[in-house]
Protein backbone atom coordinates (compact mmCIF):
# COMPACT_ATOMS: atom_id res chain seq x y z
CA UNK A 1 0.00 0.00 0.00
CA UNK A 2 1.14 3.35 -1.05
CA UNK A 3 1.48 6.08 1.91
CA UNK A 4 -0.86 8.58 0.20
CA UNK A 5 -3.54 5.20 -0.01
CA UNK A 6 -2.54 4.55 3.48
CA UNK A 7 -3.22 7.75 4.91
CA UNK A 8 -6.68 7.94 3.17
CA UNK A 9 -7.21 4.30 5.26
CA UNK A 10 -7.38 6.78 7.99
CA UNK A 11 -9.21 9.48 7.83
CA UNK A 12 -9.52 10.38 11.47
CA UNK A 13 -6.26 9.45 12.72
CA UNK A 14 -2.63 11.94 13.12
CA UNK A 15 0.43 10.27 11.84
CA UNK A 16 3.87 10.65 13.25
CA UNK A 17 6.87 10.65 11.21
CA UNK A 18 10.51 10.70 12.83
CA UNK A 19 12.73 13.11 10.89
CA UNK A 20 16.26 12.91 13.03
CA UNK A 21 14.51 13.25 16.53
CA UNK A 22 12.24 15.55 15.95
CA UNK A 23 8.18 14.13 15.14
CA UNK A 24 5.89 15.79 12.63
CA UNK A 25 2.42 15.78 13.04
CA UNK A 26 0.79 14.43 9.37
CA UNK A 27 -2.61 15.16 8.90
CA UNK A 28 -4.66 11.77 7.26
CA UNK A 29 -5.97 12.87 4.33
CA UNK A 30 -9.60 15.11 4.79
CA UNK A 31 -11.25 13.68 1.56
CA UNK A 32 -12.02 16.83 0.35
CA UNK A 33 -9.72 15.83 -3.36
CA UNK A 34 -11.74 12.80 -3.56
CA UNK A 35 -15.19 14.71 -2.77
CA UNK A 36 -14.15 17.41 -5.24
CA UNK A 37 -13.32 14.96 -7.83
CA UNK A 38 -16.82 13.19 -7.38
CA UNK A 39 -18.50 16.76 -7.61
CA UNK A 40 -16.59 17.17 -10.68
CA UNK A 41 -15.86 20.35 -8.42
CA UNK A 42 -12.51 23.11 -9.16
CA UNK A 43 -11.10 23.03 -5.56
CA UNK A 44 -7.65 24.33 -5.05
CA UNK A 45 -5.03 25.93 -3.32
CA UNK A 46 -2.25 28.65 -3.23
CA UNK A 47 0.56 27.00 -3.13
CA UNK A 48 4.64 27.86 -2.97
CA UNK A 49 7.99 26.28 -4.04
CA UNK A 50 8.71 25.11 -0.17
CA UNK A 51 5.33 23.24 -0.28
CA UNK A 52 6.49 21.39 -3.17
CA UNK A 53 9.70 21.07 -1.73
CA UNK A 54 8.55 19.79 1.29
CA UNK A 55 7.45 15.85 1.54
CA UNK A 56 4.54 16.38 3.79
CA UNK A 57 3.84 19.60 2.74
CA UNK A 58 3.15 18.26 -0.62
CA UNK A 59 1.23 15.40 0.62
CA UNK A 60 -1.48 17.62 2.30
CA UNK A 61 -1.90 18.89 -1.52
CA UNK A 62 -2.11 16.02 -3.27
CA UNK A 63 -4.72 14.87 -0.86
CA UNK A 64 -6.64 17.52 -0.78
CA UNK A 65 -6.70 19.33 -3.76
CA UNK A 66 -7.27 19.27 -7.71
CA UNK A 67 -6.01 22.70 -8.67
CA UNK A 68 -3.84 24.85 -7.63
CA UNK A 69 -2.82 28.57 -7.74
CA UNK A 70 0.98 29.48 -7.85
CA UNK A 71 1.17 32.41 -5.22
CA UNK A 72 3.80 34.48 -6.36
CA UNK A 73 5.60 32.25 -9.11
CA UNK A 74 4.10 34.04 -12.12
CA UNK A 75 3.68 37.32 -11.02
CA UNK A 76 5.03 40.04 -13.03
CA UNK A 77 7.73 40.77 -10.48
CA UNK A 78 8.63 37.12 -10.61
CA UNK A 79 8.11 36.45 -14.68
CA UNK A 80 9.62 39.59 -15.98
CA UNK A 81 12.02 41.83 -13.57
CA UNK A 82 13.65 43.44 -16.38
CA UNK A 83 12.19 44.83 -19.83
CA UNK A 84 11.45 41.83 -22.39
CA UNK A 85 13.71 39.46 -20.04
CA UNK A 86 11.35 36.01 -18.66
CA UNK A 87 12.42 33.78 -16.76
CA UNK A 88 9.83 31.24 -16.05
CA UNK A 89 11.96 28.20 -14.04
CA UNK A 90 9.96 28.94 -10.67
CA UNK A 91 6.24 28.51 -12.70
CA UNK A 92 7.76 25.73 -14.65
CA UNK A 93 8.37 23.54 -11.35
CA UNK A 94 4.70 24.33 -10.03
CA UNK A 95 2.99 23.37 -13.24
CA UNK A 96 5.24 20.06 -13.55
CA UNK A 97 3.95 19.74 -9.72
CA UNK A 98 0.36 19.98 -11.20
CA UNK A 99 1.00 17.50 -14.03
CA UNK A 100 2.76 15.36 -11.76
CA UNK A 101 -0.24 14.63 -9.88
CA UNK A 102 -2.80 15.32 -12.05
CA UNK A 103 -4.27 18.75 -10.81
CA UNK A 104 -5.41 22.19 -12.85
CA UNK A 105 -3.33 25.33 -12.67
CA UNK A 106 -5.33 28.92 -12.15
CA UNK A 107 -3.00 31.77 -12.83
CA UNK A 108 -1.95 34.36 -10.62
CA UNK A 109 -2.02 37.25 -11.69
CA UNK A 110 -1.22 39.21 -15.60
CA UNK A 111 -1.85 42.51 -14.28
CA UNK A 112 -1.88 44.34 -10.94
CA UNK A 113 -0.75 47.79 -9.75
CA UNK A 114 2.22 45.86 -8.02
CA UNK A 115 4.93 45.59 -10.75
CA UNK A 116 8.76 46.04 -11.48
CA UNK A 117 10.21 49.62 -11.02
CA UNK A 118 10.80 49.56 -15.11
CA UNK A 119 7.08 49.26 -15.44
CA UNK A 120 6.37 52.05 -13.21
CA UNK A 121 8.71 54.38 -14.88
CA UNK A 122 6.99 54.07 -17.99
CA UNK A 123 5.67 57.62 -18.83
CA UNK A 124 3.46 57.19 -22.07
CA UNK A 125 0.63 55.19 -23.40
CA UNK A 126 2.10 53.57 -26.29
CA UNK A 127 4.91 51.64 -24.67
CA UNK A 128 2.73 50.90 -21.59
CA UNK A 129 0.86 48.72 -24.39
CA UNK A 130 3.80 47.48 -25.73
CA UNK A 131 4.77 46.42 -22.52
CA UNK A 132 1.10 44.84 -21.56
CA UNK A 133 0.86 43.04 -24.74
CA UNK A 134 4.79 41.50 -24.80
CA UNK A 135 4.21 40.36 -21.12
CA UNK A 136 0.53 38.73 -20.96
CA UNK A 137 1.53 37.28 -24.28
CA UNK A 138 4.19 35.55 -23.70
CA UNK A 139 3.37 34.30 -20.24
CA UNK A 140 -0.18 32.89 -21.25
CA UNK A 141 1.22 31.42 -24.55
CA UNK A 142 3.98 29.73 -22.79
CA UNK A 143 0.90 27.90 -20.43
CA UNK A 144 -1.54 27.64 -22.94
CA UNK A 145 -1.92 23.81 -22.42
CA UNK A 146 -1.02 23.73 -19.07
CA UNK A 147 -2.91 26.83 -17.43
CA UNK A 148 -6.85 26.79 -18.23
CA UNK A 149 -7.45 30.10 -16.14
CA UNK A 150 -6.48 33.09 -15.05
CA UNK A 151 -6.50 36.32 -12.99
CA UNK A 152 -6.49 38.73 -15.70
CA UNK A 153 -6.43 42.22 -13.69
CA UNK A 154 -6.03 41.68 -10.14
CA UNK A 155 -7.39 44.55 -7.23
CA UNK A 156 -8.57 47.48 -9.90
CA UNK A 157 -10.05 49.23 -7.22
CA UNK A 158 -8.80 50.61 -4.28
CA UNK A 159 -8.86 48.37 -1.09
CA UNK A 160 -10.74 50.27 1.39
CA UNK A 161 -12.97 52.41 -1.53
CA UNK A 162 -14.94 51.99 -4.44
CA UNK A 163 -12.86 54.19 -6.87
CA UNK A 164 -10.61 52.72 -9.63
CA UNK A 165 -7.26 52.36 -7.85
CA UNK A 166 -4.61 54.53 -9.56
CA UNK A 167 -1.67 52.69 -11.08
CA UNK A 168 0.32 53.35 -14.21
CA UNK A 169 -1.42 51.43 -16.45
CA UNK A 170 -5.10 53.60 -15.54
CA UNK A 171 -2.79 56.81 -15.35
CA UNK A 172 -1.49 56.31 -18.90
CA UNK A 173 -4.46 53.95 -20.59
CA UNK A 174 -7.39 55.44 -18.68
CA UNK A 175 -10.13 53.09 -17.35
CA UNK A 176 -10.25 51.08 -20.48
CA UNK A 177 -6.66 49.58 -19.50
CA UNK A 178 -9.43 46.52 -18.11
CA UNK A 179 -10.38 45.78 -21.48
CA UNK A 180 -7.44 45.89 -23.28
CA UNK A 181 -5.63 43.47 -20.65
CA UNK A 182 -8.81 40.76 -21.17
CA UNK A 183 -8.22 41.28 -24.72
CA UNK A 184 -4.62 40.69 -25.22
CA UNK A 185 -5.53 37.52 -22.60
CA UNK A 186 -7.79 36.09 -24.91
CA UNK A 187 -5.68 36.60 -27.59
CA UNK A 188 -3.12 34.46 -26.02
CA UNK A 189 -5.09 31.48 -25.34
CA UNK A 190 -8.81 31.78 -26.56
CA UNK A 191 -9.80 28.86 -24.20
CA UNK A 192 -8.83 29.86 -21.58
CA UNK A 193 -11.31 31.16 -18.57
CA UNK A 194 -10.40 34.86 -17.64
CA UNK A 195 -10.91 36.62 -14.65
CA UNK A 196 -10.99 39.89 -13.03
CA UNK A 197 -10.08 39.34 -9.13
CA UNK A 198 -11.37 41.65 -6.89
CA UNK A 199 -11.21 42.23 -2.93
CA UNK A 200 -14.25 42.66 0.03
CA UNK A 201 -16.77 41.73 -2.19
CA UNK A 202 -18.38 38.98 -0.21
CA UNK A 203 -18.21 41.55 2.99
CA UNK A 204 -20.90 43.51 4.63
CA UNK A 205 -20.43 47.51 5.20
CA UNK A 206 -21.37 50.16 3.07
CA UNK A 207 -18.43 50.83 1.34
CA UNK A 208 -18.14 47.03 0.11
CA UNK A 209 -21.53 46.82 -1.21
CA UNK A 210 -20.30 50.04 -3.49
CA UNK A 211 -17.47 48.10 -4.22
CA UNK A 212 -20.11 45.31 -5.52
CA UNK A 213 -21.55 47.76 -7.49
CA UNK A 214 -18.87 49.42 -9.29
CA UNK A 215 -17.63 46.20 -10.34
CA UNK A 216 -20.45 45.02 -11.62
CA UNK A 217 -20.62 48.54 -13.63
CA UNK A 218 -17.52 47.32 -14.87
CA UNK A 219 -18.19 43.74 -16.12
CA UNK A 220 -20.99 45.08 -17.63
CA UNK A 221 -19.35 47.68 -19.54
CA UNK A 222 -17.00 44.84 -20.59
CA UNK A 223 -19.79 42.51 -21.15
CA UNK A 224 -21.47 45.64 -23.68
CA UNK A 225 -18.13 45.66 -25.67
CA UNK A 226 -18.09 41.82 -25.79
CA UNK A 227 -14.81 41.70 -24.20
CA UNK A 228 -13.77 37.72 -22.92
CA UNK A 229 -14.59 38.19 -19.07
CA UNK A 230 -15.77 34.66 -17.90
CA UNK A 231 -15.55 34.87 -13.92
CA UNK A 232 -15.20 37.84 -11.08
CA UNK A 233 -12.81 36.04 -8.56
CA UNK A 234 -13.75 36.89 -4.96
CA UNK A 235 -10.66 36.51 -2.92
CA UNK A 236 -12.37 36.22 0.37
CA UNK A 237 -9.89 37.32 3.14
CA UNK A 238 -11.62 37.29 6.28
CA UNK A 239 -10.78 39.14 9.32
CA UNK A 240 -13.05 37.35 12.24
CA UNK A 241 -13.75 39.93 15.10
CA UNK A 242 -13.93 42.85 11.84
CA UNK A 243 -14.99 41.42 8.95
CA UNK A 244 -18.81 39.92 8.50
CA UNK A 245 -20.32 38.15 5.33
CA UNK A 246 -23.18 39.97 3.79
CA UNK A 247 -25.42 36.44 2.46
CA UNK A 248 -27.83 39.33 1.09
CA UNK A 249 -25.10 41.84 -0.91
CA UNK A 250 -22.95 39.26 -1.81
CA UNK A 251 -25.75 36.47 -2.91
CA UNK A 252 -27.10 39.82 -5.33
CA UNK A 253 -24.07 40.78 -6.25
CA UNK A 254 -23.04 36.84 -7.55
CA UNK A 255 -27.03 36.87 -9.32
CA UNK A 256 -26.49 39.54 -11.19
CA UNK A 257 -23.44 38.60 -12.65
CA UNK A 258 -24.97 35.35 -13.61
CA UNK A 259 -27.45 37.46 -15.28
CA UNK A 260 -24.92 38.69 -17.58
CA UNK A 261 -23.33 35.27 -18.25
CA UNK A 262 -20.29 36.14 -16.16
CA UNK A 263 -19.79 33.36 -13.10
CA UNK A 264 -17.64 33.32 -10.02
CA UNK A 265 -14.62 31.73 -8.23
CA UNK A 266 -13.70 32.32 -4.77
CA UNK A 267 -10.05 32.70 -5.10
CA UNK A 268 -7.98 33.52 -1.64
CA UNK A 269 -10.65 32.06 1.31
CA UNK A 270 -8.49 32.17 4.32
CA UNK A 271 -8.55 34.23 7.64
CA UNK A 272 -7.19 36.04 10.20
CA UNK A 273 -6.59 35.83 13.61
CA UNK A 274 -5.62 39.43 14.08
CA UNK A 275 -8.78 40.76 15.34
CA UNK A 276 -10.43 37.83 17.26
CA UNK A 277 -10.72 39.94 20.68
CA UNK A 278 -13.04 41.92 19.19
CA UNK A 279 -15.49 38.76 19.15
CA UNK A 280 -15.51 36.87 22.40
CA UNK A 281 -17.85 34.67 20.81
CA UNK A 282 -15.69 33.60 18.22
CA UNK A 283 -14.47 30.17 18.83
CA UNK A 284 -12.06 27.76 16.86
CA UNK A 285 -15.27 25.94 15.36
CA UNK A 286 -16.38 29.18 13.96
CA UNK A 287 -14.13 29.06 11.44
CA UNK A 288 -16.20 26.09 9.80
CA UNK A 289 -18.75 28.43 9.18
CA UNK A 290 -16.81 31.49 7.71
CA UNK A 291 -15.56 28.97 5.06
CA UNK A 292 -18.83 27.29 4.66
CA UNK A 293 -20.94 30.32 4.26
CA UNK A 294 -19.56 32.26 1.59
CA UNK A 295 -18.71 29.57 -0.72
CA UNK A 296 -22.81 28.33 0.07
CA UNK A 297 -23.74 31.72 -0.99
CA UNK A 298 -21.39 32.21 -4.30
CA UNK A 299 -22.90 28.35 -5.37
CA UNK A 300 -26.65 29.11 -4.55
CA UNK A 301 -26.56 32.34 -6.20
CA UNK A 302 -23.94 32.49 -8.90
CA UNK A 303 -22.85 30.39 -11.71
CA UNK A 304 -19.64 29.07 -9.06
CA UNK A 305 -16.65 27.49 -11.12
CA UNK A 306 -14.05 27.07 -8.11
CA UNK A 307 -13.05 27.64 -4.85
CA UNK A 308 -9.54 28.35 -4.06
CA UNK A 309 -8.17 28.94 -0.22
CA UNK A 310 -4.83 30.96 0.23
CA UNK A 311 -2.49 27.81 1.50
CA UNK A 312 -3.30 24.61 3.10
CA UNK A 313 -1.46 24.49 6.17
CA UNK A 314 -0.58 27.38 8.76
CA UNK A 315 2.51 25.09 9.57
CA UNK A 316 3.73 26.30 6.24
CA UNK A 317 2.54 29.52 5.91
CA UNK A 318 3.22 33.41 5.73
CA UNK A 319 3.44 35.48 8.91
CA UNK A 320 0.63 38.04 9.22
CA UNK A 321 2.21 41.07 9.61
CA UNK A 322 0.11 42.77 10.84
CA UNK A 323 -0.46 40.60 13.73
CA UNK A 324 -0.42 42.10 17.32
CA UNK A 325 2.22 40.33 18.99
CA UNK A 326 4.92 38.30 16.47
CA UNK A 327 5.16 35.67 19.73
CA UNK A 328 1.82 34.56 19.86
CA UNK A 329 0.25 31.27 19.22
CA UNK A 330 -1.88 32.64 16.08
CA UNK A 331 0.26 34.73 13.97
CA UNK A 332 -0.40 33.13 10.63
CA UNK A 333 -3.49 33.21 8.09
CA UNK A 334 -6.24 30.44 9.42
CA UNK A 335 -6.17 27.69 6.69
CA UNK A 336 -7.08 24.05 6.93
CA UNK A 337 -4.39 22.72 9.08
CA UNK A 338 -2.65 24.44 12.59
CA UNK A 339 0.77 24.81 13.30
CA UNK A 340 0.65 20.98 14.19
CA UNK A 341 -0.90 19.92 10.39
CA UNK A 342 -3.89 18.70 12.72
CA UNK A 343 -7.01 19.53 10.60
CA UNK A 344 -9.14 23.05 11.39
CA UNK A 345 -12.91 22.84 11.60
CA UNK A 346 -12.83 25.01 7.89
CA UNK A 347 -12.65 21.64 6.81
CA UNK A 348 -15.69 20.23 7.94
CA UNK A 349 -17.17 23.64 6.26
CA UNK A 350 -15.70 22.98 3.27
CA UNK A 351 -16.90 19.49 3.34
CA UNK A 352 -20.07 20.94 4.32
CA UNK A 353 -20.23 23.15 1.43
CA UNK A 354 -19.30 21.05 -1.74
CA UNK A 355 -21.52 18.25 -0.41
CA UNK A 356 -24.92 20.44 -0.94
CA UNK A 357 -23.58 21.47 -3.66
Amino acid sequence: MNRRRFLASVPLALLYVRAGQALAQVPASAGLRALADRKSFRFGSAIDLQNINDPIASEIYIDNVNSITPRNELKWNATEKRPGVFSFGSADRMVAFARKNNMRVYGHTLIWYRVPGWVSDITDAKTIQAAMNRHIKQVVTRYKNSIDAWDVVNEPLEYDAADLRDCVFRRLLGDDYIRMSFDMAHQANPGATLVLNETHLEKKSDVFEQKRARVLKIVEDLVAKKTPINAVGLQAHFRPGLDRIDPEGMGRFCAALKDMGVGVFITELDASCHFLNRDKAFTPASYADIFSDVITVAAEHGDLKGVTVWGMSEKYGERDEKAADPAAACTKRVNLYDENNAPRSAIDGIRRAIEAM
